[in-house]
């Protein structure tokens, strides 16, 4: 089976999309599938796009987006085509819609991806700010990319039912796939026990792991360990990925800032603190997927989080992490914690349920090797 593999951008590059393009693509090789790199398109924008885009930003606070471009999208197709031409491959696959969305061929399109545009226009803040003109036109390129696709694949039941709801996909071309980890290595199983037995039993340790600090709720992640600190529990809370301004920063805050996981240092400190901690706290206010939970899996980690956009189909309350409500207390986070950690067997099932969970079902082997059969059944 041969495939081609499309993306705007160079899906080789493992900083592109957090390396999810990159992961999805290799595990699709290491499951025996040939794999055409169709990717680093060039963009063509209307003319005037540009000042159309800064004169809307001005006047309305509105942003026109390239990438909901129904131009732009035409002509990545069209690249896409012409490439194409001069292949042979047995099916498309792409995890974005724009490449895709105009492209006809002889060969099946199998788009997979973890969210529908109408499912994050009011979710994602940033969609908040889309001209009228962008929504209609992001709404009209999903429309085309389903209607071309044989095959729509998505990370989440959040996802799945966006495309069936809102854009009245038949179900019999949907299907749902989770994302896997993106990461190269992770413990054996012996090894996970070990590292779960080695966690501290006199302190509480938290993680917060993320970019986006609003959107990923950490100042709730930061309310909750004061509190538990203000109870007298000892506590211990690492932030990566975002330095949030703290004045002065608490005893048992570590603001640790953005550590790289593609350098040897910065992966190796990563995964010492997944084995060091005992959550990941992650209380997304918004969320199309969470790769990051995936990650935290693989070594043991249970997740703490929020029942929002595609979160629910990687955590399984007490069985991987416990998902939150929207609107749940700070106390509600702090007695689960507590409850939790007072119950040393309880906790450690919970931690091995979360490594059971990466190795069953949240790693990309097992997607890869799903969507190869389903790419089976149309070719």
């Amino acid at each position: 089976m041969r495939i081609a593999y499309t993306t705007t951008f160079d899906a080789y590059d493992v900083h592109n999309w957090s390396g999810t393009p990159y992961h999805m693509s290799q595990a699709l090789i290491n499951a025996g599938i040939e794999v055409d790199y169709l990717g680093s398109l060039v963009r063509k924008l209307p003319p005037f796009f540009k000042l159309k885009q800064t004169w809307n930003k001005i006047i309305s606070n509105q942003r026109e987006s390239p990438r909901f471009n129904i131009v732009a999208a035409k002509h990545y197709s069209h690249q896409i085509k012409q490439k194409l031409s001069a292949r042979s491959v047995d099916a498309i696959v792409s995890p974005l819609i724009n490449p895709i969305a105009y492209l006809d061929c002889p060969q099946p399109i199998i788009l997979w991806t973890d969210a529908v545009y109408a499912s994050l226009l009011g979710f994602y803040p940033p969609f908040a700010y889309h001209s009228a003109e962008t929504i209609q036109q992001g709404n009209q390129m999903t429309a085309e990319c389903l209607s071309r696709a044989t095959l729509a694949i998505f990370s989440s039941d959040w996802a799945a039912n966006g495309a069936i709801e809102l854009y009245g996909v038949s179900r019999d071309k949907v299907k749902v796939v989770p994302f896997g980890a993106n990461i190269e290595t992770y413990p054996s199983f012996h090894a996970i026990r070990d590292i779960i037995k080695k966690r501290s039993t006199d302190k509480i340790k938290l993680l917060f792991l993320a970019k986006s600090w609003e959107r990923k709720g950490g100042d709730i992640v930061l309310a909750v360990a004061n509190a538990l600190h203000e109870a007298g529990h000892a506590v211990e809370l690492n932030i990566v990925g975002y330095s949030p301004k703290l004045q002065p920063v608490p005893s048992y805050v570590n603001c640790l800032g953005y550590i790289s996981k593609h350098t040897p240092e910065g992966k190796n400190r990563i995964q010492t603190l997944l084995a060091e901690t005992h959550f990941l706290f992650v209380p997304s206010r918004a969320e199309a997927y969470g790769i990051v939970f995936c990650e935290a899996n693989a070594y043991g980690v249970p997740c703490l989080t929020t029942y929002v956009g595609g979160i629910g189909t990687i955590v399984k309350n007490n069985i991987n992490g416990m998902t939150f409500a929207l609107d749940a207390s700070i106390s509600d986070y702090c007695n689960y914690i507590v409850n939790l950690m007072h119950d040393r067997t309880r906790y450690e099932e919970l931690a091995l349920g979360a490594y059971q969970e990466y190795e069953t079902r949240l790693n990309w082997k097992s997607a890869a090797a799903q969507v190869k059969e389903m790419i089976k059944c149309v070719i």
